[in-house]
């Protein structure tokens, strides 16, 4: 007997995003409300969050949210508790994506990145956890989190040894996670993104080559682009789409798992 696969619907679904201001983010939040979703944007840049907010429509909410801070999550999820009194979706997303040679790297590199690639998920999946068992209690079939990792946690990357620490971590912390809290109705799930053209990397060095030559952005866009089978680089709306699946009932039978969007870079 062939089972009916379940709409993508987010109909009902309150679903939070960090780093909503831009890039995947951004275009997370948008995808989840073109789905249904009431969706919460939060990021450093209130503006952004705002901008976004203002797009996915509905009841959505801004919040000016600094990942890193624990006492942040805690205000921001006072303020999802007292206006929605649940959460159904967890994105993520926020990161920052910083490149050196690994022997001029200072370990605060490696500090800074953990502080809102990792210890933001951590705190982020604890955080949510009330509200979500809040949800699940009040009739939803189960709630999801999605982390955003990298490619880079997964496969070496040049000047990237911090960050491919970090998102490492990320994998690692979602397995986790998505084992112990199996049978709460919390799935945990962790999208890797292979190199998508965001602004993630302004805290990059500016590129030079084997010289310490300064390169042109555009040109070393264009040779990163030319690494990935599928010959360009993503876009933040190669990404968004998968995050809905698996914020949605869908996916209910998903967790633990990990789903690359890279273009074939990994494939080799």
């Amino acid at each position: 007997m062939t089972m009916p696969t379940p709409p993508l619907d987010l109909t009902g679904k309150i679903a939070w995003v960090t780093g909503a201001a831009s890039g995947i983010g951004r275009e997370a939040a948008l995808t989840l409300a073109r789905y249904g979703a009431t969706v919460i944007a939060g990021d450093l840049d209130i503006n952004g969050a705002r901008a976004t907010a203002e797009t996915c429509g509905g009841e959505a909410l801004a919040l000016a949210h600094d990942v890193s801070q624990e006492a942040a999550w805690a205000a921001c999820a006072q303020v999802v508790g007292e206006r929605f009194g649940r959460l159904d979706v967890l994105v993520n997303n926020a990161g920052i994506m910083m490149s050196r040679p690994f022997s001029e790297a200072p370990v605060e590199m490696l500090r800074r990145q953990n502080r809102i690639n990792v210890e933001s998920v951590y705190i982020g999946m604890q955080t949510a956890e009330p509200l979500m068992k809040a949800a699940i209690a009040k009739g939803a079939g189960g709630a999801s989190i999605v982390n955003v990792a990298s490619i880079y946690g997964k496969v070496a990357g040049a000047q990237f040894a911090a960050y491919s620490a970090t998102k490492g971590a990320v994998r690692a912390l979602s397995k986790a996670v998505a084992y112990e809290w199996a049978a709460s109705g919390i799935r945990v799930n962790c999208v890797l993104p292979g190199p998508v053209q965001t602004n993630l990397g302004a805290d990059w060095e500016p590129p030079v080559d084997a010289d310490g030559r300064p390169i042109d952005p555009a040109a070393a866009l264009a040779a990163w682009a030319s690494l990935i089978p599928m010959k360009r680089l993503g876009v933040a709306g190669d990404i968004a789409p998968m995050i809905a699946f698996l914020a949605s009932d869908a996916a209910a039978f998903v967790t633990g798992a990990e789903f690359i969007a890279d273009g074939g870079y990994t494939a080799a």
